[in-house]
């Protein structure tokens, strides 16, 4: 009876963690940035809304092998629902006169939010890495997961988080 329980339980909390399906959906650097604002945008695909305590957010930039120090931003305090997107801006004043409405995080300049558009990002749960754009320690410019001057948005087809990049 007792393994009954602890199988139970242990399924209920697995299930959670499965189905809280949390992804980047796009990355920008606007060309007028100065005047638009940069923005990452999350995506709840899954059926129940995500407590984000426990979830944070990084970038590398130019090709280091360790994040950007002042990129790495908890998420606690914040709920995802479900089926809804999550925008983290780096000026929310600029972001609600170029798109019509206010980001959910404004995070300021210089952090995750504010790429240039050949840095790497990623999105964590519990200090794990659940969803990844482009390769840690390599320079974007130039490859398959550079955005300078615009945006990157993850396919149509694709509806999960990925923790290793796939162009």
């Amino acid at each position: 009876m007792l393994n009954s329980i602890r199988l139970i339980i242990t399924t209920t909390i697995l299930s959670a963690f499965v189905f809280a399906d949390v992804f980047m959906t796009e990355l920008t650097d606007p060309q007028n940035s100065s005047d638009a604002g940069r923005y990452v945008e999350l995506y709840n695909n899954g059926s129940e809304d995500v407590d984000l305590s426990t979830w944070s957010v990084q970038r590398w930039t130019n090709g280091n092998a360790d994040p950007t120090a002042s990129s790495i931003i908890n998420l606690t305090g914040y709920v995802i629902e479900a089926g809804s997107f999550f925008i983290i801006c780096n000026d929310d004043n600029k972001f609600t006169t170029t798109y019509g409405m206010d980001c959910h995080l404004n995070i300021g300049t210089g952090g995750f939010a504010d790429s240039n558009g050949d840095d790497n990002m990623a999105l964590l749960n519990n200090g794990e890495i659940v969803d990844m754009f482009g390769v840690p320690g390599e320079d974007g410019s130039g490859t398959g997961h550079e955005f300078e001057d615009g945006r990157a948005e993850r396919a149509a087809d694709n509806q999960s988080a990925s923790s290793v990049w796939d162009e």
